[in-house]
């Protein structure tokens, strides 16, 4: 699957270096969603449970999130699959409060 990264995930991705397991596990994740085909088959996939894969809810609806910590830790993963395209995912946020510091008007997108 073809991600695109956003500049809200860039600079996030400077602080979170700082968490050594929380990056080693970032980057397991993003080699799962290379190599998964799709977006249908992403969300099927047995090991993104391990880092509670799940859809956020009410305004977030349209996003999904990984825990970078596979359990009780704040820090979140949190990605969108682009429109009517199941073969692309947005990178859009880290979030180092458990969506506490997560607003969509904070997703900052480079420009095509």
């Amino acid at each position: 699957m073809n991600i695109i990264y956003t500049k809200s995930y860039e600079k996030g991705l400077k602080k979170l270096k700082r968490h050594v397991k929380e990056y080693q596990n970032l980057l397991t994740i993003l080699d799962i969603i290379e190599n998964a085909d799709n977006f249908d088959i992403l969300v099927q996939l047995p090991i993104v449970h391990l880092y509670r894969f799940e859809r956020l809810k009410h305004k977030w609806n349209e996003y999904y999130s990984f825990n970078l910590s596979k359990s009780r830790g704040k820090i979140r993963l949190i990605i969108k699959p682009n429109e009517n395209n199941k073969v692309e995912v947005y990178i859009g946020f880290i979030s180092f409060d458990h969506y506490e510091d997560f607003e969509i008007e904070k997703v900052i997108y480079y420009d095509e």
